[in-house]
């Protein structure tokens, strides 16, 4: 009896390890699905995963909330999010999600506190303190915005979305030399970045260097910005 009992024993645990792998390959199978924009497969592999964790894989739950905020399904997305810091109150990518949707139905107050929660929990979470910065500029605290932008850059250096911000509002803030700096370092890291190239633009022609302004209009118009091109046909000769 004691044998058997042994055998059932190690049946099941063999079971439960097949389950947990299957699990864990489900997941990141979804996440490289939705990486690339194949959204529907990753929403089915994520919710078997959920079905075979018995609803237990917090990793698992929270990528599917992140699914439902990508879909603008709040009440899901939502519900996920509570799942997940009941089991775990100190999950920082709970309070990141939570953020993240707070600041898309713009409860930029809302998102602050939770983005402040991530960055207690998670303090080089460079993406927490530049969506926390975000969430300042929208609510107009602009220094408080550019202290967050200055962290995140602070954390990771190549970070070029924290430099565009960052010279944008300093550019709002009365600071023009500084926000062009922060502008080329923003078109540096990321040539494609469309905007950079008209904000430099617009800081150049509101400071009468119209030769400048029209080399990024120029610039930003090859790369398919149509403003850019609108602009150059009507200040460039």
């Amino acid at each position: 009896m004691k044998f058997l009992c042994i055998i059932l024993l190690v049946f099941w645990s063999c079971i439960l390890i097949g389950q947990n792998n299957q699990v864990h390959d489900l997941i990141i199978s979804a996440i490289k699905k939705d990486s690339i924009g194949n959204t529907s497969d990753a929403l089915l592999e994520i919710e078997r995963a959920i079905e075979l964790s018995d609803h237990k894989n917090d990793t698992a739950i929270l990528f599917h909330g992140k699914l439902m905020v990508d879909k603008n399904d709040v009440k899901s997305a939502q519900k996920d999010i509570k799942e997940v810091l009941k089991h775990n109150q100190q999950y920082a990518d709970a309070y990141y999600l939570r953020a993240t949707l707070k600041a898309k139905t713009d409860n930029y107050e809302g998102a602050i506190k939770d983005f402040t929660k991530a960055i207690v929990l998670q303090p080089k979470n460079y993406k927490a303190y530049y969506n926390r910065g975000l969430s300042h500029a929208y609510m107009n605290e602009i220094k408080q915005a550019i202290l967050d932008f200055s962290k995140a850059i602070e954390l990771n250096p190549n970070y070029s979305i924290a430099y565009f911000n960052r010279g944008y509002w300093k550019d709002l803030m009365g600071e023009p030399d500084a926000a062009v700096q922060d502008l080329k370092k923003a078109k540096e890291l990321d040539p494609s970045n469309k905007e950079a190239y008209l904000e430099l633009a617009v800081i150049y022609a509101k400071n009468n260097k119209m030769s400048e302004a029209c080399n990024e209009l120029e610039q930003a118009a090859s790369l398919g910005h149509t403003i850019s091109e609108d602009l150059k046909s009507q200040f460039c000769k």
